[in-house]
């Protein structure tokens, strides 16, 4: 990931060591390619024409190797701006359906959560350190904690399939009213990143973008989370 001139390049850096690797090639065709048309000319006028050509076939390389990783990163500042917590109302609750974890969610003050495991409901609580599951018919939370698809990228598909939206959701569920909203995109990699990567056979984790407690857009840990949204919509 390299930021140039306010622009993030979701790269892995594979089309940067060809560029490298590449350099002194170039700079060895430029000189074959154009060694007719400058014998006799002088040193600085030679070298002149040997380097422009360089470059220029140097800068023909970057764009078919970086220009759909321009165009994602260009994206991406849209789409990174639209992630994030939005709380439209808080509630009383002491228990949500929607995970397992009552250890983590516990040291937030709920009693108790609820999901479905293997096809069956349970409710799911702590007793002397010890985690019980009872079987219930019909869950007794109000609030639910939900994986919706609410971030689009209906606009400029071929840059779009490089972002997968992430979107969780705390709502009621009788009404189906949502409560909250936290969001962030999963970034793609560019097309000569992803030849490297299979052609290599290793794993190259996806970039993450949402934003951080203070509204800023990031790609770190500091992103807002589940955990940071359930705490601040479910009040004790």
């Amino acid at each position: 990931m390299i930021t140039i001139f306010g622009t993030t390049y979701f790269t892995i850096g594979a089309g940067l060591v060809v560029l490298v690797l590449a350099a002194p090639f170039l700079f060895w065709f430029s000189v074959w390619l154009l060694r007719p048309n400058i014998e006799g000319k002088p040193r600085r006028v030679r070298w002149l024409t040997v380097g422009g050509t360089t470059l220029g076939l140097l800068l023909l390389l970057a764009v078919g190797l970086f220009w759909d990783v321009y165009l994602i990163g260009q994206r991406a500042k849209e789409l990174c701006a639209q992630t994030g917590l939005v709380v439209y109302r808080t509630a009383p609750a002491k228990s949500f359906a929607g995970s397992t974890d009552i250890r983590f969610w516990s040291q937030y003050g709920f009693d108790y959560v609820e999901d479905i495991v293997a096809g069956k409901r349970y409710r799911i609580a702590l007793e002397d350190n010890k985690e019980i599951r009872v079987p219930v018919v019909e869950f007794d939370s109000r609030y639910e904690l939900d994986q919706s698809s609410g971030l689009t990228t209906s606009t400029n598909a071929f840059i779009n399939r490089h972002f997968s939206p992430q979107v969780h959701t705390v709502r009621e569920r009788g009404s189906r009213e949502i409560l909250s909203r936290v969001s962030e995109y999963t970034i793609g990699h560019g097309w000569f990143d992803r030849l490297i990567v299979k052609t290599a056979g290793f794993v190259a984790h996806p970039t993450i973008c949402g934003k951080d407690g203070a509204g800023r857009v990031v790609t770190s840990s500091t992103r807002v989370g589940i955990a940071e949204m359930i705490e601040k919509t479910l009040v004790h």
